[in-house]
């Protein structure tokens, strides 16, 4: 259910969610051209007993050490220390300076006794260099300090030809990627709010007694449709239930609003789709039939009397008659207003009530 409903909101709002690929696509792209490519140069290391140790047993006794990995951890250690780099630098006449945009990045290859040194940055001789470097003085140091295990080269650096950053395709599809997550975020959250803001509304303009129109949005309706379509035939009826005007105090409150929403249902049966109904006054309820002429409109309102004077029984098993009386006029000469449409509607309606008709 919760799935169907978020497929359907990315249905409808494809183009945010296009659009946010091709936002995230092109802007990786461009960050990808801007970008200073960088190269790494890496140099792994081999760490192994001393073979110079004469006792076998001791021999052993280095093997089972090296099983635990702390020795591998502390020579990684010493690789990546400042005190060597800085070493380093010297011995290769630069300064800090000159290498503040490269990485150093010490691996511990699992279950090996393999090290390897990437040293990363915008030149590639000299990211190669000092990798060499590094580890020519990490070599020197350890074996000064460090007599049972013994460190050496396994590969030298090499000068990287092509660059591990950036990568055009991989950080394209990456940013295209986020830019659809975020296309899809920003959908859901969008239906999501206007889907509240769209309650809000309907409340507002719903009366909550019957299920229709407020009387107020009713009369902005009216005005609307005038202005939109003023040479076009708009009738109004206003229906008054008098019979409910004396029930409308004795009953429960729960008993005359399924009333006056089974009373809207009959409306809403009886029209079309484009039609509009609305409360009108306490009792009494207002159509708006679109693009409709005085003589379909005396027809239609005709049908719904009809269906109205029927007895209609209520929860308590007693019949209520709503006596409906009618006020029905058209307008569609171009000159009508909104007031002067309701004052004609209104004065039928009240001729209507004083015939009984």
């Amino acid at each position: 259910m919760i799935l169907n409903y978020y497929l359907s909101v990315i249905r409808k709002q494809w183009w945010l969610s296009a659009a946010c690929f091709l936002g995230g696509w092109v802007i990786a792209l461009a960050m990808a051209l801007v970008m200073v490519p960088q190269y790494r140069a890496s140099t792994t290391f081999i760490v192994a007993p001393n073979p110079n140790l004469i006792s076998s047993r001791d021999m052993v006794t280095s093997l089972d050490t090296l099983d635990n990995m702390s020795i591998i951890s502390t020579y990684a250690d010493i690789l990546r220390s400042e005190r060597i780099f800085d070493s380093t630098l010297a011995d290769l006449d630069l300064n800090s300076d000159d290498v503040k945009t490269y990485l150093r990045i010490v691996d511990i290859q699992t279950d090996s006794k393999i090290l390897q040194l990437n040293i990363e940055g915008p030149d590639p001789t000299r990211a190669a260099v000092i990798a060499n470097t590094v580890g020519e003085n990490s070599i020197a140091y350890i074996k000064g300090i460090y007599q049972v295990y013994d460190i050496a080269f396994l590969d030298l650096a090499k000068i990287p030809e092509e660059p591990v950053r950036p990568q055009p395709l991989q950080n394209g599809l990456i940013g295209a990627g986020i830019g659809l997550a975020i296309g899809i975020f920003l959908a859901v959250i969008g239906e999501q709010l206007r889907s509240t803001i769209e309650t809000i509304r309907t409340r507002l303009i719903t009366d909550p007694l019957s299920g229709a129109f407020t009387e107020a949005h009713f009369r902005r309706l009216i005005a609307l449709e005038i202005s939109e379509s003023p040479t076009s035939p708009i009738s109004l009826g206003l229906i008054s239930l008098d019979s409910i005007k004396g029930l409308a105090e004795a009953l429960p409150e729960a008993v005359l609003r399924r009333l006056m929403h089974h009373v809207a249902a009959i409306l809403d049966e009886q029209l079309r789709g484009n039609d509009v109904i609305g409360r009108w006054g306490k009792t009494g309820f207002g159509l708006i039939l679109k693009a409709t002429p005085g003589a379909a409109a005396e027809r239609t309102f005709e049908r719904i009397r009809h269906v109205l004077v029927a007895p209609i029984t209520l929860e308590t098993g007693e019949q209520v008659s709503l006596e409906p009386m009618i006020g029905l006029t058209c307008s569609g000469t171009g000159e009508d207003t909104a007031n002067t449409l309701i004052f004609n509607a209104e004065h039928a309606l009240e001729r209507a009530s004083q015939s009984d008709r």
